[in-house]
């Protein structure tokens, strides 16, 4: 937490992320063998890859055959099919996402503010879909757990004032030893609270709580506190291997994952060295590969992949949901430059 624009990034990242309704229920049971998660992102990646090259068609195929796959989907997938079966002149099959979205925390007035799925609205159908909302409603309230969403609601909003604190000093010195002696024992609470939820219920993230980014902030903090703090702490590389337990299982997303890592990778290593990239704006083309490697074994997008949906968004106005920290391109340069 040396530098404020680092703050600055985690909390708007935060902000931006859409927030569910409370629920009212708990979740069903958890199946005794789980599927593979780690799959599932990884046939999402090769879903990008196909629109990165402009095949919408198959795109589409290829995401109906991930839902009928996974009892779970990540809403963000559901948007981007959505939106692509709408694309492509299929507003029925559309409305069938958006249905579907209903039961996994998607509600009528984000798909009104949706800059592109907005046009559902004006479906003949759409009033009819409406209705069923409360029915679907339901099946999202019993998957998820409210005691644990409101717990970890409470805490991010915690961190979030403790975290603005830092913001409040002028110097890299000062903040650091803001951060390092107001900050880091509240985290240290942070991660004994979070590490005994993942222990009874799993990783809070989008399955068990409906908000994704509440648990990864957290965990971004701890990370970015200082690179003293970094080298020191226990806490995080004990947490480590539960929180990829976690992405197997679907309870955490690749793109938090990524988020978190990254920080911490960073920040131990004064931006030396390179992780999943989601924090850098320029690549060397080894870095490159190396970055693609480690993101595809959790089932992430590479990073020409990436530049490239970004490209598809400028030429269809289809928001594609791209992961933290990806507001322009990533420049790749030479090894020899």
């Amino acid at each position: 937490m040396a530098h404020v624009n680092r703050l600055l990034i985690i909390i708007i990242l935060a902000l931006a992320q859409p927030l569910a309704a409370a629920p009212a229920m708990r979740p069903k049971n958890i199946p005794c063998a789980p599927p593979d998660y780690r799959i599932y992102h990884r046939s999402i990646a090769r879903i990008h890859d196909l629109i990165a090259s402009q095949q919408y068609n198959d795109a589409l195929v290829a995401y109906k055959n991930v839902f009928t796959s996974y009892d779970f989907v990540f809403l963000r997938d559901y948007k981007i099919a959505a939106q692509l079966a709408l694309y492509l002149g299929r507003p029925g099959e559309a409305l069938g996402f958006v249905h579907k979205g209903f039961a996994a925390g998607i509600t009528p007035k984000q798909i009104r503010k949706h800059a592109f799925l907005r046009q559902l609205t004006d479906q003949p159908d759409w009033k009819k879909l409406k209705k069923q909302y409360p029915a679907q409603r339901v099946i999202y309230q019993q998957r998820i757990n409210p005691a644990v969403r409101a717990e970890v609601q409470a805490m991010f909003r915690k961190d979030q004032w403790k975290a603005l604190g830092a913001l409040f000093t002028f110097s890299s010195r000062r903040q650091d030893h803001y951060a390092e002696k107001r900050f880091a024992p509240h985290s240290q609470i942070q991660l004994a609270r979070l590490t005994r939820i993942l222990k009874a219920y799993g990783y809070p993230g989008e399955k068990l709580t409906g908000n994704g980014s509440w648990g990864a902030v957290i965990l971004s903090h701890h990370n970015s506190i200082s690179q003293r703090h970094a080298l020191a702490d226990t806490l995080y590389p004990a947490l480590k291997p539960k929180l990829l337990n976690a992405l197997a299982l679907g309870q955490l997303s690749p793109y938090e994952l990524a988020l978190i890592d990254d920080w911490y990778v960073a920040v131990k290593s004064s931006r030396r060295e390179k992780l999943y990239g989601y924090m850098d704006d320029v690549l060397t083309e080894t870095e490159r590969d190396k970055v693609n490697e480690w993101r595809g074994e959790i089932g992430l997008s590479r990073v020409e992949t990436i530049n490239a949906l970004m490209d598809r968004q400028q030429e269809t106005g289809l928001n594609f949901h791209l992961p933290f920290r990806q507001p322009a391109k990533t420049r790749i340069r030479p090894d020899s430059l």
